[in-house]
């Protein structure tokens, strides 16, 4: 019987991959077959993921740039198509915010606005175009978009970072029904509390314990978790699937607290 979540013979492109989560996905596909290319802006960090893939017998190759250009976005796929030979899948890992651009909506300006925006919708849009008009001369290909629970309601404090996530899902069903015709179909992960550094660093031991008694499956996610769905988009054995939202979070979803 094959195996439906072989990737041997694809090559994916990681947006985003110097951090935990990125790079755990990129590992992910390199170890069901794919070779992989990594690109962010650190490229220290980008260099030790690409050099674990090629020690599983893949190729790799690390590009640093910033992806909130459009000129480094179309010098990182020209890259990966010249020293990988095309792009069959494309995941968007990038996101996130810098220091100082999340506040209450009365305390934001347009700068901390456009900086998660261009990061979290305007790369991922850019990135996917990039990446389209090489998977059509292909016969077609797979996009994944990670986004997060804060894009599915209120999110006091976080109005930037939230509307853009939520942005980035529409985005992935306008995608889809646009590309299906050029069989790219177009998905997105969204991910919810998964240990991170970024995570480690700011949860108190109290409020990760109310995390994890109103999750149902009674744990916080790992980047293993996001990177397992990744994969299932990704490969075969979702070959008719294109729009869809995958919701990786144990289960919390809008659970308000409750005793048992």
């Amino acid at each position: 019987m094959a195996d439906i979540f072989s990737l041997n013979g694809k090559v994916a492109l990681i947006a985003g991959a110097s951090k935990e989560m990125g790079g755990a996905i990129a590992r992910m596909l390199a170890e069901h077959g794919a070779d992989v290319a990594v690109v962010a802006r650190s490229a220290d960090k980008l260099e030790a993921v690409a050099a674990d893939i090629r020690t599983m017998g893949r190729r790799s190759v690390a590009i640093a740039g910033d992806l909130t250009k459009v000129d480094h976005i179309d010098a990182a796929v020209g890259k990966t198509v010249a020293e990988l030979g095309g792009i069959d899948i494309l995941v968007n890992v990038l996101g996130g915010s810098e220091k100082g651009e999340l506040a209450w909506a009365l305390r934001m300006n347009e700068k901390m606005w456009d900086g998660v925006f261009n990061l979290n919708l305007k790369a991922p849009m850019f990135l996917a175009v990039a990446a389209a008009r090489v998977m059509r001369e292909r016969g077609g290909g797979s996009i994944v978009n990670i986004s997060s629970t804060t894009g599915t309601g209120a999110a006091p404090r976080l109005t930037n970072y939230a509307s853009a996530k939520a942005g980035l899902e529409q985005l992935t069903e306008s995608l889809a029904a646009e590309w299906g015709r050029f069989k790219i179909r177009v998905n997105v992960v969204v991910s919810g509390n998964v240990y991170t550094a970024g995570l480690r660093k700011t949860l108190r031991p109290e409020v990760e314990k109310q995390l994890i008694d109103r999750t149902p499956l009674g744990r916080i996610g790992t980047v293993e978790d996001i990177a397992a769905a990744v994969l299932y988009f990704v490969s075969p054995a979702a070959a008719w699937v294109t729009g869809a939202k995958l919701v990786v979070d144990g289960g919390l979803g809008n659970i308000r607290p409750f005793e048992l």
